[in-house]
């Protein structure tokens, strides 16, 4: 489930802190960042238990609705649609979901002001509507409205990201990368079938990945400040953004520890990883000194990749 990306973005901030943090042990860096790959895997099962809850939810309007007094003839007779999609009641029988609901009722049970706003922004939408009155009634329209639900009203909600950042100070690294892989777990269900959720990890490599890089980082710290320095010679490092600096030391420890990625794709994604994290002038600045380093390491043999098109 968790992306090369992801585990970048999370090794450099555990090596900020590791830094700023004046040089903690190594170990106890290595501690936190697994912590903070795991609480990845806890946000998507955290934000998979909302879809069931918008249909708990829907229940008890429902529910309400039919124990007044005096109850309107929809009141009387709703539209259950939504209370009996199947692809939903799927989710809430999933065994993972069911146990992480369990041992996370607290959290879960905090979450339902936020799921009460999202409902009731759902049911004013064009698409639900669409589909709460549509002909057809079928799996396949289920599942197109939870994906609907999920592009449209977790992505970019403010209210549901105040949420996350409350409830954990790791649920900030990209929600919407973890939204997109509850989107593809759901489009891989099949009716009537059990289905299992991601695993953390795509395979081993990813999950040596980030210890090796952050690791390597740690343990170079000094070597490669000095190597920045060498090659900033029209700045003071000092002035330097300390975030800019940790990008440089994450990508020069990609470059050399991993000769299996190619040179393009660590630069790329240290480029933009330096337009999202440091200053508005600091994906220039690290392009230049990456393209600078590589004609050093390029000319000293310093690399050894490997594979066609490593070094392009």
């Amino acid at each position: 489930m968790i992306s090369r990306r992801l585990l970048r973005i999370k090794v450099l901030k555990e090596f900020y802190g590791y830094v700023i943090g004046e040089k903690n042990s190594l170990p106890a860096a290595e501690k936190e960042l697994k912590l903070s790959i795991a609480k990845a895997y806890e946000q998507y099962k955290y934000l998979f238990c909302f879809i069931p809850l918008l249909q708990e939810r829907a229940q008890n309007r429902i529910d309400i609705g039919r124990q007044k007094f005096l109850p309107t003839d929809d009141e009387k007779n709703p539209n259950t649609r939504f209370i009996n999609n199947k692809l939903i009641k799927q989710i809430a029988e999933n065994k993972d979901l069911q146990n992480f609901s369990a041992k996370n009722s607290a959290i879960l049970a905090d979450a339902m002001t936020i799921v009460g706003k999202m409902y009731s922004n759902i049911t004013g939408k064009d698409y639900f509507i669409e589909y709460m009155s549509h002909p057809e009634m079928s799996f396949r329209q289920d599942k197109k409205l939870v994906v609907n639900i999920l592009c449209n009203e977790f992505e970019d909600f403010e209210d549901l990201y105040s949420l996350l950042e409350e409830q954990s100070i790791y649920w900030t690294d990209e929600p919407e990368f973890i939204i997109s892989n509850i989107v593809k777990t759901v489009s891989t269900i099949k009716e009537g079938r059990p289905f299992s959720l991601m695993p953390l990890y795509k395979n081993s490599d990813d999950e040596m990945f980030a210890e090796r890089l952050l690791k390597h980082a740690v343990v170079n710290y000094d070597k490669y400040n000095t190597l920045i320095d060498e090659y900033t010679p029209n700045w003071d490092v000092e002035r330097i953004a300390l975030m800019d600096i940790l990008i440089l030391m994450i990508a020069i420890s990609e470059f050399i520890e991993f000769p299996d990625i190619p040179v393009k794709v660590t630069l790329d994604e240290y480029i933009d990883l330096a337009r999202f994290y440091s200053t508005s002038s600091s994906c220039i600045f690290v392009n230049g000194v990456l393209d600078k380093l590589l004609e050093y390491f390029e000319k000293n043999k310093i690399l050894a990749k490997t594979g066609k098109g490593l070094m392009k």
